[in-house]
């Protein structure tokens, strides 16, 4: 990739669409995104997706963060901007295979959790604690690409077993299919559990802080009408992640939780099965991908945490994250 005629063709698209100028500078993420930093000192993010990615799911992040901030909700958001003529997303000319689209969002300023190397117990609650405030704030809103699947989405994440098959490792897969089994004892009982518009995807990346606390949230690109115990179950994946006692971590960003939303026996029943599936699907997507781009600069970080925390998970069983 030549980098000179991206940036080139990122620069073209910012002052052709919004009337602004500035330096580029690439973020994490599975997209192609960039921190766009103005001479005046402002701070926006544009974000190119391909084709791949259903046009509808613009209109959907424009109206639920909207909805969010009518809702009263105080930790900060990155807002679409729209453009000169009113587009919340529109056609960028990229040197990169496929027709993209791109959008400008405003900046939430403040350090990555992924930055964080020590979290505090404290730090970790008041994760739970702003979580459950986002998806409260969530609650009621309603949208028709919430429905449209995607790969991440937890309530299916079944649907890449079959990428086991592919795992040399006899190991890994013995546990992947443990995941999956675990994950499949527990699909029938998410219909019955309270759903809603969940953000989706609430890993260190997408976590804002300012100092001890949550500062707010960013990329709500996997963001679907899902069980909410779905929500605090990706979460606590990422989050136990690399930890020395990811329960004791698990149990902290619960606390802060239930502070706010309490969690039914019922849904936490299933968060174990449900945290596991997500560790499968994380491990599958990234060996799948390795005969993509095996340098891809974002996609592998996770694989060999999520592995380890699935052993560790596997060998204190499907009790570990149930209710008493």
């Amino acid at each position: 990739m030549d980098t000179g005629k991206l940036e080139s063709a990122i620069s073209a698209w910012l002052m052709q669409n919004h009337g602004i100028e500035g330096r580029l500078e690439r973020l994490g993420g599975e997209n192609l995104n960039y921190r766009v930093l103005t001479p005046g000192g402002e701070h926006y993010v544009f974000k190119a997706l391909d084709e791949h990615t259903a046009e509808e799911t613009a209109d959907l992040e424009f109206g639920m963060l909207e909805h969010v901030r009518d809702s009263g909700f105080e930790l900060g958001l990155p807002f679409i901007l729209p453009d000169h003529d009113g587009r919340i997303e529109s056609p960028v000319r990229i040197p990169l295979p496929g027709s993209h689209r791109a959008r400008l969002l405003s900046f939430v300023h403040g350090e990555l959790l992924e930055r964080r190397g020590e979290r505090s117990s404290a730090l970790l609650a008041d994760i739970g604690r702003s979580l459950a405030l986002l998806d409260s704030a969530l609650a009621g809103f309603d949208h028709p690409a919430a429905y449209r699947g995607h790969p991440w989405e937890l309530a299916r994440a079944g649907m890449h077993r079959d990428k086991t098959a592919s795992i040399r490792d006899r190991g890994l897969r013995a546990l992947l299919t443990w995941a999956f089994d675990l994950w499949d004892a527990a699909a029938d009982e998410l219909p019955e559990l309270p759903c809603q518009v969940i953000h989706g995807d609430a890993n260190p990346e997408n976590i804002i802080l300012d100092g001890e606390r949550v500062a707010g949230f960013v990329d709500f690109g996997d963001a679907c009408f899902n069980p909410r115990i779905c929500e605090v179950a990706v979460c606590l994946a990422y989050l136990m992640m690399g930890r020395d006692e990811p329960l004791a971590a698990a149990a902290a960003v619960l606390g802060g939780y239930n502070r706010v939303t309490g969690l039914s026996a019922e849904e936490l029943a299933v968060l174990m099965p449900l945290v596991c599936g997500r560790l499968a699907v994380t491990v599958c997507m990234a060996t799948s991908r390795l005969s993509i781009d095996p340098d891809h600069p974002n996609w592998f970080i996770s694989l060999e945490p999520a592995i380890e925390l699935l052993g560790r998970l596997h060998e204190v069983g499907n009790s570990a994250l149930r209710p008493g």
